[in-house]
């Protein structure tokens, strides 16, 4: 993208003009200056400009009286003299600038530094009103069609106050007095205003992140207050009747037919604090605003947007339709008025419809700030601090809610000298250490991922039932066997009565294991099943096997028999054995499979026309599955060694795994492979593979890393560096997501 200023600079004396050509490129911080002379504007061509204004305002006249839909048939001779003078004013401009060597070194030097296929931002700044309202932008559809132009009204440019980005794009849009209005004295009749159509082209953007505050034919004290909200305004808007001086200084718009027309003036107040407040941009879709811009423009404001002359209603309705569309899905504002004035000159620019239509949208700027882009009015977290640090400690309270209830129900007791609690972590790390040292990271870029999502309502009923989904999971999980020792409460019993096959493989375990010979009733054919018991036969069956020993085959069954029927759901369903834990397992699974099935969510919209900046959504995705991915070897630790010491079983894959493990890896490979390919950030998409990789080998061929790291080996004291190391790692594989991303 290319910023260009035209100076044009007019000599008290000669007449003569200084044409001074500023260029920039891009974001560099030098710019390329060029200054050539130029003759001063013919009189023919100012006589041209005016021929052709008067004959457009009596074109527009009866465009407005016929309709677009009413069919245009029998138009006047002074229609088609419309076609005639935009023809011979615009022969006469580009007459005027090519006969002149200064000018063609100006383009010249224009095509050096710009590619004829790159956006221009062109704003042309001169007193003389007569050069400003010439139609630049038609001396530039040749040499550089995506090039759009500028005025300034003012040549002292101040910034009174930065953009201010709110949770949405808030707009004010007035609506004011409808029915037709032409000059005093005046027998012609016309149709209302369809302002309507404005309201609702407004509305459709609330998809887009738009909140939108409408006020039908208010008072001037409605539309003062309204000014002076403290939250503000990022855009003004209004529809209705406006006009100016002929001189083009002063503007006033008609509120309602009540009260008299109001002018920027009465408003002065009231917009400075609007202005100050974070106001960006005024979009008049009135008649001859020129007036109104002017006035705004001494208020400084960045910018806005006004039609030149009379503008008839169905133009007017083109305009902003094609605006909107392209200016809330991110196009920059010049290219968003390029892309509408495109529509203009194809529908109206023709001798049976109203020529010179194109030329009514005028932009008019203040180059002291720069142009705002529709998601820089949106703030990269739309939550105020209030609600934000409810959110970060609502999110590690739930990640770290397991471990805290496992210290304040078991601190009292231990397990070979190591506290209970700090042995349930060891045992089960995918479920009670993941949530508290990773978990909350995901969290985090999720969150960062919803940022920048236009219509979160659409989302919300996605995540409504993926939570549902979450629950349904919840239930398979909570009423399955191979229970973990936490969800049980000290000192629970139970007696249970198992087949006569499985008492007999239970009364095979050695006294070295488990004395159970107390627990069995053979004649009543019953088991009586303690969590002590439990809790010391596993025990003694790890260090009986780390020292080396051996069980024989039937000795083995019987253990894990034994253990197999005290963690059933069954054996205890109903008894009142189950701790307080067990609530806040539930608490932590339904966080992590929450947070599987949200990056699922949230990469379906990658492509979506909802999400604000596709890049950085998507990176924040990447970063979160990452962060799922830790979870993989800690749960494969679990399913191999943890399993095969309780139950005898010894595959990487149990249960709900099956499901989990497919859907997190291809989304997550998916993902990097966009990453890589849309983004071209191959250091980054290699090590998140090599990180994949790694992690699955750790997890499957050498979970011993996992033991010691996380494991029953592991040293507690180590875990507190790991979320350190996490974040470490993080920001290395992407260390400008956290960083402001351009919006561009």
């Amino acid at each position: 993208m290319a910023k260009v200023e035209l100076d044009l600079e007019v000599s008290a004396d000669t007449g003569n003009l200084k044409a001074k050509l500023r260029i920039v490129v891009g974001e560099q911080d030098h710019a390329n200056k060029f200054a050539y002379p130029l003759a001063p504007i013919p009189q023919e061509l100012g006589q041209a400009f005016e021929n052709w204004r008067g004959d457009f305002d009596i074109a527009a006249k009866q465009f407005a009286l016929r309709g677009k839909r009413s069919g245009l048939k029998g138009l006047s001779k002074r229609t088609v003299n419309c076609g005639e003078s935009t023809k011979f004013l615009k022969d006469e401009f580009t007459d005027w600038l090519k006969s002149q060597d200064s000018w063609q070194r100006l383009q010249d030097c224009l095509r050096e530094h710009v590619s004829n296929n790159e956006e221009i931002q062109l704003n042309i700044e001169t007193s003389d009103q007569q050069l400003l309202l010439l139609p630049w932008g038609e001396m530039f559809l040749e040499t550089s069609p995506y090039a759009e132009t500028s005025i300034s009204l003012t040549q002292q440019f101040e910034r009174l106050s930065d953009l201010q980005p709110k949770a949405q794009v808030r707009i004010l849009a007035v609506l004011g007095r409808q029915d037709t209005e032409y000059e005093s004295g005046s027998n012609e009749q016309g149709q209302k205003i369809d302002i309507s159509f404005d309201s609702q082209q407004l509305k459709n953007t609330r998809g887009r992140g738009g909140y939108i505050k409408v006020l039908e034919q208010p008072s001037a004290e409605v539309l003062k207050t309204a000014l002076r909200e403290v939250k503000g305004w990022h855009i003004l808007f209004f529809a209705g009747h406006s006009n100016s001086l002929p001189d083009r200084s002063i503007g006033s718009i008609e509120l309602n037919a009540n009260q008299k027309p109001l002018s920027i003036d009465e408003l002065k107040a009231d917009l400075s604090v609007a202005i100050n407040n974070g106001l960006q941009l005024a979009i008049f879709n009135s008649c001859d605003g020129l007036g109104l811009a002017a006035q705004l423009a001494k208020l400084n404001l960045p910018q806005s947007i006004v039609m030149r002359e009379r503008v008839p209603d169905e133009v007017a309705k083109a305009f902003l339709q094609q605006f909107l569309d392209a200016f809330s899905y991110n196009h920059s504002l010049f290219e968003s008025v390029r892309r509408a004035r495109e529509h203009l000159r194809k529908e109206f620019d023709r001798k049976e419809q109203l020529p010179g239509a194109s030329w009514l949208p005028t932009i008019v700027r203040n180059p002291a700030v720069p142009l705002p882009y529709w998601n820089d009015f949106i703030a990269d977290s739309p939550l105020s601090w209030p609600w934000l640090m409810l959110m970060v400690l609502a999110v590690l309270t739930v990640s770290g809610s397991l471990f805290l209830s496992l210290f304040f129900e078991f601190q009292g007791f231990q397990v070979e000298s190591v506290p209970k609690y700090i042995h349930y972590a060891q045992l089960y790390p995918h479920i009670v250490l993941y949530p508290c040292l990773f978990l909350w990271g995901g969290y985090f870029t999720l969150y960062k991922a919803w940022c920048q999502i236009r219509s979160r309502p659409k989302l919300w009923r996605q995540m409504s039932i993926a939570f549902a989904i979450a629950l349904v999971f919840l239930g398979i999980e909570l009423s399955s066997n191979r229970m973990m020792l936490f969800e049980i409460r000290t000192g629970a019993e139970s007696v249970v009565s198992p087949p006569v096959s499985e008492l007999s493989s239970i009364s095979q375990i050695p006294v070295e294991i488990l004395d159970v010979s107390e627990l069995i009733d053979s004649n009543a054919g019953t088991l009586t099943v303690r969590k002590a018991d439990l809790e010391i036969a596993l025990e003694r069956y790890r260090i009986f096997s780390s020292n080396g020993n051996t069980l024989s085959d039937a000795e083995k069954n019987g253990y894990h028999t034994f253990m197999f029927r005290g963690l059933s759901y069954k054996t205890w369903h109903g008894t009142g054995g189950f701790s307080t834990s067990r609530i806040f397992y539930a608490l932590a699974f339904m966080s992590i499979i929450i947070i599987v099935l949200m990056s699922g969510v949230f990469w379906a919209e990658i492509n979506s026309k909802y999400v604000y900046n596709s890049m950085k959504f998507l990176r924040y995705i990447v970063a979160t599955q990452l962060i799922i991915l830790l979870w993989l070897p800690l749960r494969i630790y679990q399913n191999r060694v943890i399993k095969d010491m309780i139950f005898g079983e010894n595959i990487p894959v149990s249960g709900l795994d099956v499901l989990a493990y497919p859907a997190i890896l291809t989304l997550l490979c998916i993902s990097i492979y966009r990453s890589w390919r849309f983004e071209s950030s191959f250091f980054a998409g290699v090590l998140s593979l090599l990180t994949v990789l790694g992690f699955i080998i750790i997890g499957v061929f050498n979970s011993n890393m996992v033991d010691i790291t996380f494991g029953l080996q592991s040293d507690p004291a180590t875990w507190v560096m790991w979320p350190v190391m996490f974040l470490i790692i993080i920001y290395v594989l992407y260390r400008d997501i956290f960083a402001k991303y351009s919006t561009r």
